[in-house]
């Protein structure tokens, strides 16, 4: 529901029990059966999921009409024709947790009914939760993906478990109908503050604008070192050099005659 895109199901026991069906395929796979290697090594797991989950989708588009409508008017899509096996399952006893019932045995029409979604949405949403505090799973940072039993998750508050649990719970559902049942709970979002941050980039010498004229210094400098003689260099400065020759005149090269 929470994509709107195919997914497989297992039907079993004449249709009243549904299956979610999870695949995994890793890259590196095989199975030694007897003598022989089987390469397709693909692993299927099933899990009995709750069919309410599967029709509230159908009961939630069924409700632009505004009309009471059986249950096999309500499951109907050409797309995915196998859905109306939803019919026969034995979630539809339960249906008036989450849309409105009239009729007799016989015939019996439904309507969704928003507040009745939300508080059975709650209900899964706080059970799951006990559930996680009751076998200790640890419900922060990237433990929580395999679900592994550490003491750390002995100090996961109540507000954690449901926060968690509500999440695992609106993989089930479609995104307009998790907001509102967020709100409808109270559950805050988490801002995850990004930790280890490159620093920033230095910025590049072309770009960096000098913000005084350190040429004019460095000429002041110099002048100001050149003008600064010792007595020897104030002496030398007064003697008639006119043709005097100068010391790396002796060693040029000879030109040649």
């Amino acid at each position: 529901p929470i994509t709107d895109r195919g997914a497989m199901f297992l039907f079993a026991n004449g249709d009243k029990d549904v299956f979610e069906v999870a695949v995994f395929a890793e890259s590196c796979r095989s199975w030694l059966i007897d003598n022989t290697v089987q390469q397709d090594g693909r692993l299927h797991v099933t899990t009995p999921i709750d069919s309410l989950f599967l029709l509230l989708p159908y009961l939630k588009k069924a409700k632009e009409g505004g009309m009471f409508m059986t249950l096999d008017q309500i499951v109907c899509d050409s797309d995915y024709p196998e859905c109306s096996r939803l019919v026969a399952t034995s979630g539809t006893s339960e249906l008036n947790q989450i849309a409105d019932v009239k009729g007799s045995d016989d015939l019996q029409v439904y309507r969704y009914n928003e507040e009745k979604v939300l508080s059975w949405l709650q209900t899964k949403t706080e059970r799951m939760a006990d559930k996680l505090s009751e076998r200790g799973i640890c419900v922060s940072g990237a433990q929580s993906s395999t679900y592994v039993r550490t003491k750390r998750a002995m100090t996961a508050s109540h507000d954690d478990y449901m926060r968690y649990a509500y999440g695992m719970v609106c993989d089930y559902i479609p995104s307009d109908v998790a907001s509102q049942l967020r709100e409808h709970m109270k559950i805050p979002e988490v801002v995850e503050k990004k930790e280890n941050e490159p620093p920033n980039k230095k910025a590049k010498l072309g770009d960096i604008t000098p913000t005084e004229d350190y040429s004019q210094e460095k000429a002041d400098t110099k002048s100001a070192k050149t003008g600064k003689l010792t007595a020897g260099q104030k002496k030398l400065s007064k003697v008639d050099k006119s043709g005097m020759k100068s010391l790396a005149s002796f060693f040029s090269p000879k030109a040649k005659s």
